[in-house]
């Protein structure tokens, strides 16, 4: 009796989910997507010191925007599975490049990526850039 609940229970949590999704174009999620003019110019990450990571980046424009999120991961960067951390957030300013130095690492290959607030609500996440520690 419980396997039938437990299967008639996710049969209608599944026709729930694909009716919901009907709404949306081609069974997207909404987005709103931020504006045009904002991207990144560059983001680079390098080893500083011993035990510490800088990573530098620009936009194109920083008129919207209002912080960044550094995010990093030890894991395959191109797994959607995988769990990125926020590291800190920088509060946006009229400078068109950034800079934040990670001194918590651990050795190993790790990922960052910067994602930019806009005041709408909407993001643009930079690409990734990777960097290895042999040893502390």
């Amino acid at each position: 009796m419980k396997a039938q609940l437990l299967l008639f229970s996710t049969a209608v949590i599944l026709f729930h989910t694909q009716g919901s999704l009907s709404s949306f174009p081609d069974n997207k999620s909404a987005v709103v997507s931020a504006p045009q003019n904002t991207e990144f110019s560059f983001f680079r990450t390098h080893r500083q010191g011993k035990n510490d990571i800088t990573a530098t980046w620009g936009l194109t424009s920083v008129d919207g925007v209002v912080s960044f999120i550094v995010q990093k991961t030890y894991q395959d960067p191109a797994d959607p599975y995988s769990y990125w951390e926020d590291v800190t957030t920088v509060i946006a300013n009229p400078s068109r490049s950034f800079k934040y130095t990670d001194e918590n690492v651990l050795p190993g290959q790790m990922y960052y990526r910067i994602t930019a607030m806009m005041a709408d609500g909407s993001s643009v996440i930079s690409e990734v850039s990777g960097v290895r520690i042999l040893s502390h």
